[in-house]
């Protein structure tokens, strides 16, 4: 992969990672789209798994509809679609993009690594913005509240007949089939309640990730699966006055030189962040 290419290819693995069970995107596959369209520009056809993406991405967008459209590997459909709705949108795309989309599997094909990770990033931003996206994300957030809210009253009335049970018999229950189906109970309620309070957790929402860190043209962001070794810091070097995308610079660390950033973020937690540069 080219360095330039580095930040976009990270901000869609992000957007993966934080929404893929809503967009149905399966374990790998995220890694398989980058590898696919940083890859080799003069490949015969579009991989399916790039084409399937696109094309449940613009669902999303048109009509809500969360299941992946099967388009033939070998067509070009789902580009001309795409082309379609960047120039009826708010997406602002370069004239050559839009040019090369709309002469369909030819035109993306010409179209650099660059460009294309534009368009998806272009894309996963746009459905995120998705009132029916953020309407199903609140409404399944709804559905683990309600889990939350029904555990814990059933956690708090199968301890207190626990408790009424212990008085009735002078605290000895232990051995007592009754008092071990309601401990086990208990168990089953606890179970549920935390499962839906880390699919709450996981869900969160919309908002993007945030530096952990920004100075003076760097900021540092804390991602997990992007280092070989024991380390998750990861160092980005930005020029707000740049024209031109993707050229932002990424370094990762060795694990001594990750305690040395870390003490330095500790020693600097009381400055206030910018806000303004998320992944």
């Amino acid at each position: 992969m080219q360095p330039e290419d580095v930040g976009a290819a990270i901000q869609f693995l992000e957007f993966c990672r934080s929404f893929g069970e809503i967009f149905q995107i399966r374990k790998g596959q995220s890694e398989k789209i980058v590898k696919d369209i940083t890859g080799d520009r003069q490949l015969r056809e579009v991989s399916s798994v790039v084409a399937e993406l696109h094309a449940n991405l613009l669902s999303v967008m048109e009509n809500g509809n969360y299941k992946p459209l099967k388009y033939p590997k070998h067509g070009d459909t789902w580009i001309r679609k795409l082309s379609k709705y960047i120039t009826d949108s708010t997406l602002h795309a370069k004239d050559f993009i839009l040019d090369c989309l709309s002469h369909g599997l030819s035109g993306y094909k010409n179209l650099s690594p660059s460009h294309k990770l534009d368009v998806l990033n272009s894309l996963c931003d746009e459905a995120l913005s998705s009132e029916k996206l953020r309407t199903r994300i609140e409404a399944r957030e709804g559905v683990a509240r309600q889990k939350i809210r029904a555990a814990t009253e059933k956690e708090k009335e199968l301890k207190e007949r626990q408790n009424d049970m212990a008085k009735t018999m002078g605290g000895e229950i232990a051995g007592n089939e009754e008092a071990n189906n309601i401990f086990c109970q208990i168990k089953e309620a606890k179970e549920v309640k935390q499962a839906a309070m880390n699919e709450l957790e996981e869900r969160g929402c919309v908002l993007r990730s945030t530096p952990v860190m920004v100075d003076k043209g760097v900021a540092y962001w804390k991602l997990d699966g992007y280092c070989d070794n024991n380390t998750n810091i990861l160092r980005q070097e930005f020029d707000k006055e740049a024209t031109m995308k993707n050229q932002d610079k990424w370094f990762m660390f060795s694990e001594d030189e990750q305690k040395v950033v870390e003490n330095h973020v500790t020693t600097r937690s009381q400055r206030p962040w910018r806000k303004d540069n998320r992944v």
